[in-house]
C-alpha cells in the first residue's frame, strides 16, 4: 500500500474551503478533469454520503463514492474503477490555521500490478499535488471576492 500525503495552509476560512472540497460537479473548473459529473446524489443532496461522482480526464472515467461527509471538517472517497489499483481511499480533512485553513490531504492506494505501481504512484502523487492546489487556488479566489 503507497500513502500520498499533501498538506498546506490555504489562506481562506475553514467553510470556504469546505464549499470547494465538496463542490464535486465544479471540479473541472479548478482541477485538470475535462469534466465531472454526479451519478448518483449524497445524503445531504447532491455531494453528502453515498454520491457517486465521475471524472473524466484521460482513458477510462474515474469513479468515486463519497463515504464520510462531516461538515466542515473530514471528507472521503473511495475509488470505484477507473485506475488499475485497489483499496483507494482519500481523506481530506480541514482545521482552522490562524486566519486560513490547514489542509491536509492522505491518499492511500494498493497498485493491482505492483511492477505498474512503481509508475502510476508519481502520476497519482502529481495528481492529487494539482487537485489540492486547485483546491487552495479555488477557496482562495472565493474567499477574496
Amino acid at each position: 500500500m503507497a500513502t500520498i500525503d499533501v498538506s498546506r495552509t490555504v489562506a481562506a476560512p475553514v467553510g470556504t474551503v469546505w464549499d470547494v472540497v465538496t463542490d464535486l460537479r465544479g471540479m473541472s473548473e479548478f482541477t485538470r478533469f475535462r469534466r465531472v459529473e454526479l451519478e448518483r446524489e449524497g445524503d445531504p443532496p447532491p455531494n453528502g454520503l453515498g454520491a457517486i461522482r465521475v471524472m473524466h480526464l484521460v482513458g477510462p472515467p474515474v469513479r468515486e463514492q463519497i463515504v464520510a461527509f462531516e461538515p466542515p471538517r473530514r471528507f472521503a472517497y473511495r475509488l470505484l474503477s477507473g485506475i488499475p489499483v485497489k483499496d483507494h481511499v482519500g481523506t481530506i480533512e480541514l482545521e482552522p490555521a490562524g486566519e486560513g485553513t490547514r489542509m491536509s490531504y492522505v491518499l492511500e492506494t494498493t497498485p493491482k500490478v505492483p511492477v505498474v505501481g512503481s509508475a502510476l504512484i508519481p502520476v497519482i502523487r502529481n495528481v492529487v499535488d494539482a487537485i489540492a492546489a486547485g483546491i487552495a487556488a479555488e477557496a482562495e479566489k472565493r474567499a477574496a471576492s
